[in-house]
């Protein structure tokens, strides 16, 4: 026993530095894993809790399943080859269908009276293939009647004539039947001689004219004609 007592005794430092250290780490144990002590609940807190009415849980609803859906094979659109397409080719919209669907609205009728026609009196065809052989057969007539003129026409042989040796043209006026037949000649223009004048009124009366052609100077018995009758010195 005094043994150990000696031995405490003399290992008393470092055993009262190695007790100290094993005690401070005791105490850190139990300090870090003591339970910490909650403070009591309170009553009125817990009584508002068990009152609050607990809420329904959610709904779920049920996942419905998808279906798939058959798969349509389109076949190709066919071009028509026609220029006009038929109404099946091409389908009427829904606002046209609408239009049609409805009736029409039918308003009266009101016909507004005919004027009455007025009678147009057509004018006469004049056909132009006689007209134009008229004018030619007056024409010829004319140049006939000319040509027979220039025929008979003699410078005057009286013996004044050749003293005075007078020169001029004479302009006569003649009406002539369609037979051919003189009815009046008279002066328009002189030649200012009297003696060439007297000539050409001689000649003229003493002449045969021919008849008028059957279409030439339609719808008149006579006709008035204006000559010509001129007199040179180279004409003795």
């Amino acid at each position: 026993m005094n043994a150990v007592v000696n031995w405490t005794y003399e290992k008393r430092d470092p055993i009262s530095y190695t007790g100290a250290m094993l005690v401070c780490a005791f105490v850190l144990l139990l300090i870090n894993f003591a339970p910490i002590s909650s403070p009591p609940p309170d009553i009125n807190e817990m009584a508002a809790f068990l009152d609050t009415p607990v809420p329904p849980p959610p709904k779920v609803e049920p996942v419905q399943k998808v279906q798939p859906q058959p798969i349509i094979k389109q076949e190709p659109l066919k071009l028509s080859t026609s220029k006009t397409p038929s109404p099946v080719d091409i389908p009427e919209s829904p606002k046209t269908q609408e239009v049609k669907a409805q009736p029409p609205i039918q308003q009266p009728i009101v016909q507004a009276p005919s004027p009455t026609p007025i009678p147009v009196q057509a004018p006469p065809i004049v056909a132009p293939a006689p007209k134009l052989q008229t004018v030619s057969l007056d024409a010829s007539y004319v140049s006939e009647l000319k040509a027979y003129l220039e025929k008979i026409k003699k410078y005057p042989s009286s013996r004044e004539a050749r003293l005075s040796r007078p020169q001029g043209t004479v302009t006569l006026s003649l009406l002539i039947t369609r037979s051919g037949q003189l009815l009046e000649v008279r002066v328009l223009t002189t030649s200012h001689s009297n003696i060439l004048d007297s000539e050409a009124v001689k000649s003229i009366k003493t002449a045969n004219f021919p008849a008028f052609p059957k279409e030439a100077f339609m719808g008149e018995d006579s006709h008035e004609f204006s000559v010509n009758m001129n007199y040179t010195l180279t004409e003795q």
